[in-house]
């Protein structure tokens, strides 16, 4: 991500993940932003949890390329970092990381790691926004950047705004642009807020709590 763009701030931290002989390490970050995907997510939970640390985690290249290997190693290695909340605007249609991302996502889970991960903007099947222990969000088209709605027949979870944003961009300006990859890092920011007022909270509890407040179960109330 971009950290000098003026609706991100402050980044912690950035690293990407990068071949090394057989496997792949984290190292940090000397390139940026490749292809603007990370600044437009960190400009939006900026936006709704201004307090945040941020923290980047590359495993894009150029033109959106990666690798299920690629995301697999930088998943992991932000678990094992303890944050409290991971936005996985990313998903892969290959079945063969399928079991290793439900056991990283089981093992975010029980570490207190909270996983919010875009589903797919095609009717495909893929993770790791499917599995249980992750919130999974689709988009809205309404302008609120705090509406969310539950959705009452899974597989995804919660819709968030994700139509017609003018996210951050690399360079300093805007981009409009428009898929659930935009929607899931409005629900991170959500999950960042709720921690924030309540460390103590579990990732179950920041889910019900999530659905709890949605506009179409709490009845519309303000």
């Amino acid at each position: 991500m971009d950290g000098s763009h003026p609706l991100v701030g402050t980044v912690e931290q950035s690293v990407a993940v990068v071949a090394a002989g057989d496997g792949f390490e984290v190292v940090a970050d000397e390139e940026g932003d490749l292809c603007g995907h990370g600044t437009a997510c960190a400009g939006i939970v900026r936006q709704l949890a201004p307090e945040c640390s941020l923290h980047s985690v590359r495993v894009l290249g150029a033109g959106y390329t990666g690798s299920g290997d690629v995301l697999l190693a930088g998943l992991r290695w932000a678990i094992e970092q303890g944050f409290d909340v991971v936005n996985m605007s990313i998903s892969t249609t290959k079945s063969k990381f399928a079991t290793v991302l439900h056991e990283l996502a089981d093992s975010a889970y029980f570490g207190r790691t909270i996983l919010c991960a875009s589903a797919h903007n095609l009717a495909v099947e893929s993770y790791p926004w499917r599995f249980s222990s992750v919130i999974s969000v689709g988009s809205h088209e309404e302008a609120d950047p705090r509406l969310l709605y539950a959705n009452p027949t899974p597989p995804v979870e919660f819709f968030a705004r994700g139509v017609d944003l003018d996210v951050a961009w690399p360079g300093g300006g805007t981009l409009r642009c428009t898929g659930n990859s935009f929607a899931t890092p409005h629900v991170a920011g959500l999950c960042a807020l709720a921690l924030a007022k309540h460390p103590h909270l579990t990732p179950f509890q920041v889910k019900h709590l999530l659905y709890l407040t949605a506009e179409n179960v709490r009845g519309g109330t303000r």
